[in-house]
């Protein structure tokens, strides 16, 4: 096996086993639990992680025959159409079941891995137009079974009842840019080695950046609260100070505590958004980091703000597994 291959295919297998460990813990009357913060059951999560392998064993094998088409949004729309089905048909299998299609389909999967060559490895590998979309990016698939994971444990330690959340069609393209999904993705791929040395961001830790990421919302709720509950704008506070404040009381958390408080208070995030009211979006508020004077309505605000967490998540990006391994530089 080609040994860039083989370093992700062994962060694969440690990947499975903590979440093999993880789905161990489900007793026969948890996998009605629902995972925080969606709408999923556990039975539901683990019908989405047997049938993963084979969208990845595809893009493999197109690899093999080197095709690396562009993808349009049709296709985007049509893989998350295969993952609803994949779990509506979970739903009729019971887990020994599944747990054995998991086994199936990784091992299918890591026979296609051993095909891999160099030259399969300089192929564009489509990301439905994300920046991002190298096969050598790509074929590191870790941080799926660390995030699922981690999912588990969080629907077993919380008692979890998704709520019903309507966001206003002028707030729709918000809520969808406040996923979580896109800096997970980044945060479970980070080699563990590398959240105690220097970020890119002068003077703080990647872990350090993982704190500032995972509180990052403060501010942004604070209008959000202001607007809700009293109807107008909150003034700017020292947001210097406020993420000096966070970072030093989070100096001693865990990277999985941090994880976890990001996605709280990103569900609490969409939470207020839910709350806003056409009247809401014509208020005006101004950038204390643009020159003077501006002004800007609640609305832009509210659309603008997720460059916030991208801009720090492609901060982490240094430090994902693929970039650091020996193979890959």
């Amino acid at each position: 096996m080609e040994r860039y291959v083989a370093e992700a295919v062994h962060d694969m297998h440690a990947a499975r086993d903590q979440l093999l460990a993880a789905f161990g813990e489900v007793g026969a009357d948890d996998w009605r639990r629902f995972v925080p913060y969606g709408d999923r059951t556990l039975h539901d999560l683990l019908a989405h992680v047997a049938a993963s392998d084979h969208a990845w064993a595809l893009a493999a094998k197109g690899l093999l025959k080197g095709e690396s088409e562009e993808r349009d949004a049709s296709d985007r729309m049509a893989a998350e159409a295969a993952r609803e089905r994949a779990v509506a048909r979970g739903r009729r299998r019971s887990p020994e079941q599944l747990l054995e299609e998991m086994e199936s389909r990784r091992k299918l999967l890591l026979g296609l891995f051993e095909l891999l060559e160099p030259r399969h490895l300089a192929l564009p590998l489509p990301a439905f137009g994300e920046r991002y979309n190298s096969a050598r990016e790509r074929i590191w698939l870790g941080w799926h079974d660390r995030q699922h994971a981690a999912d588990v444990r969080a629907a077993l330690r919380m008692a979890w009842h998704p709520p019903k959340l309507k966001l206003l069609p002028e707030v729709l393209p918000a809520g969808r840019a406040l996923s979580p999904d896109a800096a997970l993705y980044v945060i479970h791929s980070v080699d563990q080695v590398e959240w105690e040395r220097p970020s890119p961001l002068e003077g703080w830790t990647n872990r350090g950046l993982l704190a500032h990421i995972a509180t990052g919302d403060w501010v942004f709720q604070k209008h959000l609260r202001s607007v809700v509950e009293r109807g107008c704008v909150a003034e700017w506070p020292d947001v210097a100070a406020g993420n000096a404040r966070l970072l030093e009381e989070r100096r001693s958390s865990t990277v999985g505590a941090l994880v976890e408080e990001f996605r709280s208070m990103r569900h609490e995030s969409v939470l207020l958004l839910a709350r806003l009211k056409p009247k809401h979006f014509g208020l005006k508020l101004t950038f204390w980091w643009e020159p003077q004077p501006n002004e800007h309505t609640l609305l832009e605000y509210l659309l603008r703000f997720p460059r916030h967490e991208a801009s720090h998540a492609e901060q982490l990006r240094p430090a994902m597994r693929h970039i650091r391994s020996d193979g890959g530089r």
